[in-house]
């Protein structure tokens, strides 16, 4: 038998178990910034036309205070707002049907 380092160890993917991001942003966050974005800008520079400085500061302010409330498990913060389904009762009164022989 040969101790050659090639058999002893099994070469493993160095992504497997990270979570996936771009750059230093975690993928999970993307989406809700996206949005903030967005929605910063439609309101400050659409709709109130106060400035493009004024803009990236207050989406600054919107995503940080995202990322840090919520941290890189969104679904503990955001799985709170699903809605409950509404269950009502109903009362349906029994009809006795008559059963018709085919011949």
């Amino acid at each position: 038998m040969s101790d050659e380092p090639s058999r002893l160890f099994c070469r493993v993917n160095p992504s497997l178990g990270k979570n996936p991001s771009l750059g230093p942003i975690p993928a999970n966050l993307l989406a809700p910034s996206g949005a903030i974005l967005v929605g910063f800008y439609i309101l400050i520079e659409v709709l109130l036309s106060l400035g493009f400085v004024l803009f990236l500061l207050l989406s600054l302010w919107g995503v940080s205070t995202w990322w840090v409330v919520v941290g890189e498990k969104t679904w503990r913060f955001t799985h709170k707002f699903i809605r409950v389904p509404q269950w009502k009762r109903g009362h349906v009164s029994y009809q006795r049907h008559q059963l018709k022989r085919h011949e």
